[in-house]
């Protein structure tokens, strides 16, 4: 019944570990649990958690689960899915051991690369968008990352997470937006301080402009007393 299912659920625990390069979990519950283990991406703490396509598996039992070619990140969490439900959900960056050790940052863009086609696109929010078409508050206009995410990528800036058996298959990688993010915000920054010399300078100018006219007239004033 239902209420037994809650029990064994309670009484359920799901441990993620990192072996080398590869993300493994592991199950500690009363007995085995029809379910199925299900990576996603959570670039917010507390945010949505988007499953990564393609990469799924029923559990098998209890113990030790690999997921074959998975490579952890911070943004990576692993939900326990049954009867139609999230039962349990365990993410790596809530294990201190993890914080500061795993490759990546959390600001990192997840992107998409179809076998046999070497476009991307960007995964957010259940959607996977053409590069030419993406934006990220704080970047810009739309289009604006697609040629330096694809240089990353190709120079390997990006950290490949998960990578097909075969060239059909679809191949996950995370790329890293911060440096962009600050590159622009300096930019920004020197626009706005750029402006504020040239208003300063502007404002001095026209100050000694009135001095200028100040003079005139009193040696104006003066020439007409006398």
């Amino acid at each position: 019944d239902a209420k037994a299912w809650e029990r064994l659920w309670a009484q359920s625990r799901l441990v993620l570990h990192t072996e080398g390069q590869l993300l493994t979990c592991s199950l500690s519950a009363p007995c085995d649990l029809p379910a199925k283990l299900v990576p996603c991406w959570q670039p917010v703490p507390s945010g949505p958690c988007q499953p990564l396509p393609g990469v799924q598996q029923p559990t098998v039992g209890q113990g030790p689960q690999a997921f074959g070619r998975l490579r952890p990140h911070p943004n990576l969490c692993v939900q326990m899915w049954s009867g139609g439900q999230i039962q349990l959900t365990q993410c790596l960056r809530n294990r201190e051991c993890y914080w500061g050790v795993l490759p990546g940052h959390p600001d990192d863009l997840l992107l998409l690369e179809r076998g046999g086609n070497a476009s991307l696109c960007a995964v957010e929010r259940g959607v996977c968008t053409p590069l030419a078409s993406f934006t990220r508050t704080g970047t810009g206009y739309a289009g604006l990352l697609e040629q330096d995410l694809q240089r990353d990528v190709v120079a390997g800036q990006c950290w490949q997470i998960w990578h097909p058996e075969n060239s059909t298959g679809v191949t996950l990688w995370a790329c890293p937006v911060h440096k962009y993010l600050r590159a622009r915000w300096a930019l920004v920054w020197m626009a706005v301080l750029l402006g504020a010399a040239c208003l300063l300078l502007l404002l001095l100018l026209k100050k000694e402009n009135m001095k200028g006219w100040l003079k005139f007239l009193r040696a104006g004033y003066g020439s007409e007393g006398e």
